[in-house]
């Protein structure tokens, strides 16, 4: 699991009616490789680790579906299911089976089997009410396109609601150019 900092250290963050959205993307080689194990970016994917503090009097109801990246082009991106990216850095069993025999297909079996749970288990849920003076962490992950894995002057828009009042707050996230 990923260990979030304290809310109010992200560089990346925004407070609307008492609950505050950080975030942290997770977008280079050597923070994905430190996080995943893998280099993520080499095949597109940008995780990002979401991390929602509720210090308002209400539950807040954060949807994943209602997490979207826009880049710099205007391209309005929805998450990845974590089981989806895991598809395309799996260890082929096939070939292990070919070069190593049966313990090398049940070797890369258990290698594809923890990287979903581990990339699975530090996903943002897909649905999650964050009670009052409580916070929430996970990570969201964004399918870029091979060559693209780079953030700069992207948007991460993030809708909350307010299961008494029902009222919907954007937080919109400004990912500057590095």
């Amino acid at each position: 699991m990923l260990a979030p900092q304290p809310i109010d250290s992200y560089p990346l963050r925004q407070t609307l009616g008492g609950v505050t959205v950080a975030a942290e993307p997770l977008a280079t080689k050597e923070k994905t490789e430190a996080a995943f194990t893998v280099d993520l970016t080499e095949q597109g994917y940008a995780p990002i680790l979401v991390v929602v503090g509720n210090r308002s009097a209400d539950n807040i109801l954060l949807l994943k579906d209602n997490i979207e990246l826009v880049d710099s082009r205007g391209n309005v991106l929805k998450p990845v299911p974590a089981y989806v990216m895991v598809e395309k850095f799996e260890h082929n069993k096939i070939a292990y089976a070919f070069m190593g025999g049966l313990f090398s297909y049940m070797s890369a079996e258990e290698a594809n089997k923890k990287m979903r749970e581990d990339w699975s288990s530090k996903e943002l849920p897909a649905e999650k009410v964050v009670m009052p003076n409580r916070k929430v962490h996970g990570v969201v992950y964004f399918h870029l396109g091979p060559g693209l894995a780079t953030l700069p002057n992207a948007t991460l828009n993030i809708l909350l609601q307010n299961v008494r009042s029902g009222e919907n707050h954007s937080v919109n996230l400004r990912i500057a150019g590095r």
